[in-house]
């Protein structure tokens, strides 16, 4: 449940024409943030709620994780499992979202009944925003049934006022994207498996939330910089529509294991030679580290996906160990942050980079010696680093960013 109060005259918010919560006096609220002074698991959750009313959705999660690990009951976790959706959601972060409310629901039809309206409710908005009418009905009318027989009037009008503005909830493109792709584009996920946000519609791949803003400021940085990079064919409020490039990804070429090796080495070897007093991009340890214990917090990282080396290891103790075994410099360059072989196409052309930034130079080798390893062999291994210019790797420095690789 987002925010709850007896009187609605004395909450804090009131919805606007989607149905989402803002605040009702943003100068009040934010001067109540101001001097709070959260100690406990309501505290932080209070605040958590605030700050995402205000817009301030990072300052948020930080909050409510904090709460998160302060949850001593069952009741308690799946609550701020609701509001961290509900920050992802506001921040345009749809998957995550529809993670975390599908995890207080089922959570709370196994363990807290009491919570299940509130869970199927924030779900079925969050459906309903992107697209999916009928799915988001099913869960509303569920909520409702249970409301109703609570007999709570309030939460019946609320979840009355989105079944009744259904298709309003939907999120339209802005006019630039819906003008290039059309009002309803035919949207596919088929994108070789790649991560993130992304769909494909029309020969154009298209992104959208804060990630996609990110990869925008990035890609414009790079092609000044003359690194070869997809060309944006609309970019408008969140969402990035990208050209198709037109060409495979390493990872679905076939050929000479020893010639993919060399490109990926050269395609690195260009961009970290990219002069990093010129990067506005932070990719350090600093921002890695903290976005990996979110992820542990929130139950983002799959443990299914981790190295045969590492699987023993739980989330937590792989945190822990980074945070003991931080190396004590960075040896600092323009780092591309998920440098694969599926993240470079042919004529090394770098895709994905909404992580890029300033970082040690081992965070790409160590996914690059990894997957190319896994997917090639030695012999690209070889030809990887006698391209990039590097002898003798730091194996230390190697296995400590391929264990970071395992929280993201």
């Amino acid at each position: 449940m987002a925010v709850t109060a007896q009187n609605p005259d004395t909450r804090p918010y009131r919805f606007d024409e989607r149905l989402r919560m803002i605040p009702a006096d943003p100068e009040t609220l934010a001067a109540r943030v101001a001097v709070a002074d959260p100690h406990d698991f309501g505290g932080l959750r209070r605040l958590g709620i605030a700050l995402m009313l205000l817009g301030r959705h990072d300052e948020a999660l930080d909050r409510l994780d904090q709460a998160l690990e302060l949850a001593d009951t069952e009741q308690r976790r799946i609550t701020v499992w609701i509001n961290l959706a509900d920050v992802y959601r506001y921040q345009g972060e749809p998957t995550h979202a529809e993670t975390l409310y599908r995890r207080a629901l089922e959570a709370s039809r196994a363990l807290d009944p009491d919570l299940v309206s509130f869970a199927a409710h924030h779900l079925g908005k969050s459906l309903a925003e992107q697209h999916r009418p009928q799915e988001a009905r099913e869960l509303l009318n569920e909520a409702m049934r249970l409301r109703v027989a609570d007999g709570d009037s309030e939460l019946i009008e609320s979840t009355r006022a989105a079944l009744d503005h259904l298709d309003e909830l939907a999120l339209p493109l802005p006019p630039e994207i819906a003008e290039l792709l059309g009002p309803v584009p035919a949207w596919s996920d088929e994108h070789e498996g790649r991560g993130g946000n992304l769909v494909r519609s029309g020969g154009y791949w298209i992104k959208r939330g804060p990630r996609a803003v990110a990869e925008h400021d990035r890609l414009n940085w790079l092609r000044d910089k003359g690194i070869a990079v997809p060309t944006v064919a609309a970019f408008a409020e969140d969402i990035l529509v990208l050209a198709d490039a037109e060409a495979r990804s390493l990872t679905d070429l076939a050929g000479d294991a020893a010639e993919v090796g060399a490109l990926m080495g050269q395609t690195l070897r260009a961009l970290h030679a990219l002069p990093v007093c010129d990067c506005p991009f932070d990719g350090g340890l600093e921002v890695t580290l903290a976005q990996a214990r979110r992820n542990v917090v929130e139950g983002f990282v799959d443990t299914a996906d981790f190295d045969a080396d590492h699987r023993e290891l739980t989330p937590a103790a792989i945190h822990e160990h980074l945070v003991a075994q931080r190396p004590s410099d960075e040896d600092l360059v323009v780092a591309h942050g998920d440098f694969t072989p599926g993240n470079v196409l042919a004529g090394g052309v770098l895709i994905d980079v909404a992580a890029l930034g300033v970082a040690d130079r081992y965070r790409d080798l160590a996914l690059a010696e990894r997957d190319l390893a896994e997917d090639f062999g030695i012999d690209a291994v070889v030809a990887f680093f006698t391209a990039y210019g590097l002898t003798g790797p730091d194996r230390a420095k190697l296995e400590y960013y391929r264990l970071l690789d395992e929280l993201f």
